[in-house]
């Protein structure tokens, strides 16, 4: 006889160990005891009927041992057949469920891109792939026209079928007539461009869920970024700057002038006070040298000035009058 489980054997320190002593001194013990434990040493196999089936004798326990773990190692290995059974079973079915489904492609949290060509076909696939939105950071006054003409096709068939594009550009594009003209065409199509005084790094978000951006000084090369934390943070980075940024409507000359060359002028203020070069003031505003010393003269000529020198001081001296960070727009602007 034998066991399903090892519940049994916990009782035989209560009960059934009492009534196998009293069969081990005696030799054996009827049949129709009222001993207590007298049903599990049977079910355990310590006791079994004598030969006339008129008394329960005690059985070695060691031989109990051997044939329990006989009969668990025959169930062992039964189970083993069944789970083996049960893969080859079902290996028809994942076969038929491997076929059709799609690989996982595992992608890396940022990947990066060499080479000017490369990275100019690499933003060109992604934004085809666009179904959504298409952000775009241009950094630095105007852009080339023939960038301008290259990009439009590509540009006006986004739009064309429902993506939604919004694009920043520095105050400075406001004056180049390529820039004006490409963002009139783009603006009719439902395109939404805005500028603003403050420098930025060039930037590409596509459907929030890719972002390109520049990498190395000489800028031939860019990080793909794929892990959704920093996709997030680069598009929040993107939605304030658009929200402090004016839009850009194509107008003349002086319309533009009247309009964005404040704040030309009290960027080019804070970055003198925080004590930049001249080109490196001019570069982050996204003018040429030469015209930002046009506007450092205006500047200079308005607070009465004679030295660049002179200049930075009685601006400091103006922001600490004031109490804060922002200079009042000079009257003359």
């Amino acid at each position: 006889m034998g066991i399903d489980n090892l519940e049994n054997l916990t009782e035989l320190s209560s009960e059934a160990l009492p009534a196998y002593e009293a069969a081990l001194r005696e030799g054996c013990i009827a049949r129709d005891t009222d001993l207590p434990g007298v049903d599990v040493l049977l079910r355990v196999g310590l006791l079994e009927p004598s030969p006339d089936e008129r008394y329960l004798q005690p059985v070695d326990p060691r031989l109990v041992e051997a044939r329990l773990a006989a009969q668990w190692r025959t169930r062992a290995w039964q189970l083993e057949l069944q789970a083996t059974e049960v893969e080859h079973r079902l290996a028809p079915a994942l076969g038929l469920f491997m076929a059709q489904a799609q690989p996982e492609r595992a992608t890396p949290a940022v990947e990066y891109v060499h080479g000017m060509e490369a990275i100019r076909e690499y933003v060109s696939r992604v934004s085809g792939e666009a179904a959504e939105e298409i952000l775009t950071a241009q950094p630095g006054g105007g852009r080339p026209a023939e960038i301008l003409r290259d990009v439009l096709p590509y540009t006006l068939g986004h739009l064309r079928r429902g993506v939604r594009m919004r694009t920043l550009y520095q105050h400075p594009a406001r004056f180049d007539s390529p820039t004006k003209a490409y963002v009139q065409t783009v603006t009719e199509e439902g395109g939404e461009v805005r500028t603003m005084d403050e420098f930025f790094e060039r930037l590409f978000v596509i459907d929030r869920t890719v972002a390109i951006l520049p990498t190395g000084d000489d800028r031939t090369s860019a990080a793909v970024i794929h892990d959704e934390a920093l996709v997030r943070f680069l598009t929040d980075v993107f939605d304030r700057n658009w929200q402090r940024a004016a839009p850009f409507a194509p107008t003349g000359t002086a319309s533009a002038s009247a309009e964005i060359m404040p704040d030309i002028h009290n960027m080019i203020r804070r970055l003198l006070i925080e004590g930049l070069t001249d080109s490196v003031i001019a570069r982050r505003i996204g003018i040429s040298e030469r015209t930002y010393h046009n506007h450092l003269a205006r500047i200079r000529e308005s607070v009465g000035a004679r030295s660049r020198l002179q200049l930075g001081y009685l601006l400091a001296k103006e922001e600490q009058l004031n109490g804060e960070g922002e200079v009042p727009v000079e009257a003359s602007s």
